[in-house]
């Protein structure tokens, strides 16, 4: 079968990582696939390294006038491309992408997958007129595709009870991860970093952005530093924010109980090594990075929008392991309800051995069909039925 995978962008994310992943699956069981890249070059990423991807745009256009021209321009790319290659499946990851994939001429089966809880991710635009046409749109892409995949439960009940989409057009297929790949690169040394024996780390990983909210962690982490001055927090990653994150946490006196890090190609080594991990975000669809701490079996805590429930046997035991994250950025160093109520879980996770073991007996149901294979065994359902 002939694929055309469509993305947004390539950068250091989960919708991205699933991509590259579903392309060399497709490859591996010797499908022709073509990656569209609505903007970017190549080079720009490490991830797309040795393939051959097909970019729209270079730049992305903050003009409107221009974006709207930049928009057209990619859609008739696209375009081109599938009256070039006459896939049989287009599949397309995150909004803008669905949104020109619902748009092509094709009889291409079209299948859209959703990896956030849209209803939050666009408070971010302020002006009502433009979130009321966002939602219109969306909601009139989605009711048009019968093959809508949400990553978890939480996404699909956010599309059809914000957005109006019909809840039998979507799948809720998760994230899943290769475990074998993932404790294999786990065992490689670390150059850049020791993980003291006598030390308790928590572990943080993503993009430093208002959405993943490390100030919140910071925050939360200070209210305990003194009181454990055995913990240590370890935070991973590239983005806007980082100069702020480290300026707030000289601010809050954590010291050198405080360490960031660059963004890793390997990101297994450091959670191997990890007593906890903390997911912050205000939001979140279903983060693979979950899925590769939970393969490694680390305990781990987080937002209510940024764990997933369906991991978990038992609801209430979920709500053991979650905070209600506010949702407003605040780089200063006064302490919020939300920052206080993930404190008590921080503590919690570190050191209370009941709490940390009933995290991982609560997950080993969902731990067991936790493989990539797996979720694209889920995606191949979609895809194959139609061509029949």
């Amino acid at each position: 079968m002939k694929y055309i995978l469509v993305i947004d962008h390539i950068a250091t994310g989960g919708a991205e990582r699933i991509l590259l992943d579903y392309y060399h699956y497709l490859v591996g069981n010797s499908h022709n696939v073509k990656i569209f890249c609505l903007t970017g070059y190549e080079g720009q990423s490490q991830w797309s390294k040795g393939i051959d991807v097909v970019y729209g745009s270079s730049v992305n256009q903050n003009n409107l006038l221009k974006k709207t021209l930049q928009q057209r321009s990619v859609k008739r790319r696209l375009q081109q491309l599938v009256d070039e290659v006459k896939p049989d499946v287009v599949f397309s990851f995150l909004e803008k992408s669905n949104l020109l994939v619902g748009k092509l001429t094709t009889s291409a089966t079209k299948v859209m997958t959703v990896h956030n809880v849209l209803s939050i991710q666009y408070t971010k635009v302020s002006n009502p007129l433009v979130r009321k046409l966002v939602y219109r749109m969306i909601r009139k892409c989605y009711n048009k595709c019968p093959h809508v995949v949400a990553v978890s439960q939480q996404v699909k009940q956010d599309l059809v009870e914000s957005f109006g989409v019909k809840t039998e057009n979507v799948s809720v297929i998760n994230n899943y991860v290769d475990r074998e790949d993932i404790a294999t690169k786990a065992k490689e040394p670390i150059a850049n970093f020791i993980f003291e024996t006598d030390k308790k780390y928590i572990l943080n990983i993503g993009r430093f952005s208002d959405q993943k909210a490390q100030w919140k962690l910071l925050k939360a982490f200070s209210l305990i530093a003194k009181d454990h001055p055995d913990s240590r927090l370890v935070l991973i990653g590239a983005g806007d924010n980082l100069d702020e994150l480290k300026q707030l946490s000289n601010d809050l006196s954590l010291g050198e109980q405080v360490t960031f890090l660059p963004f890793s190609l390997n990101p297994y080594k450091y959670m191997a090594n990890a007593n906890l991990f903390v997911l912050s975000s205000i939001f979140e669809g279903f983060p693979i990075v979950l899925a590769e701490i939970s393969s490694l079996r680390v305990p781990f805590v987080g937002s209510r929008k940024a764990v997933p429930e369906e991991m978990f046997a038992d609801k209430d035991i979920w709500l053991q392991y979650i905070f209600n994250a506010e949702n407003c950025r605040d780089m200063d160093t006064v302490i919020h309800d939300d920052e206080s109520e993930l404190a008590k879980l921080l503590v919690r996770g570190l050191y209370d051995d009941t709490y940390r073991q009933t995290l991982l007996k609560q997950t080993e149901k969902w731990e067991s069909h936790n493989d990539k294979t797996w979720q694209f065994n889920q995606y191949d359902a979609i895809t194959t039925s139609r061509q029949k």
